[in-house]
């Protein structure tokens, strides 16, 4: 393990590629389709898991709720189908548990607020974002720091 060290303690970061704690520690066997949708909408994932016909395999069980989740089949493909929770530390365990079944192709979706106007229902693709939720500090190295 090494810790890459910053004068900015939350900008360190750690190399060490194996986990303390492995995300599939509940060894369930389970072999996921390599595509996932991962969204935050609330229930609307429930709701049209039920109306696609969407079967369920498994549960994500966290301390706030058991996340179901579904496979579904569009266009001959076999897809993930999950609720993400709000907020990068829950997402990123059950991201980290669905990789380790076997998702590898993740697309998210969701709502948002936003400090500028802009009218309801406006796509928006982010091509940039801030690192300050603390999470994605173990994932990959801050950029060079700018002085």
């Amino acid at each position: 393990m090494c810790i890459i060290k910053n004068e900015i303690p939350i900008l360190e970061f750690d190399t060490e590629q194996d986990a303390v704690i492995s995300p599939t520690h509940d060894r369930l066997g389970l072999q996921l389709p390599e595509k996932c949708v991962f969204a935050f909408v609330g229930d609307y994932i429930d709701t049209y898991a039920a109306a696609s016909g969407a079967r369920l395999v498994s549960h994500f069980v966290s301390t706030t709720k058991h996340y179901p989740i579904y496979i579904t089949t569009y266009q001959g493909q076999e897809i993930v189908l999950c609720q993400a929770p709000a907020g990068a530390a829950a997402a990123a365990q059950i991201l980290d548990w669905l990789i380790g079944y076997g998702v590898r192709k993740i697309i998210s979706a969701g709502s948002c607020g936003g400090l500028e106007a802009f009218a309801e229902s406006t796509f928006l693709v982010p091509y940039k974002a801030l690192r300050d939720e603390g999470t994605s500090y173990h994932y990959a190295p801050p950029p060079a720091l700018s002085r």
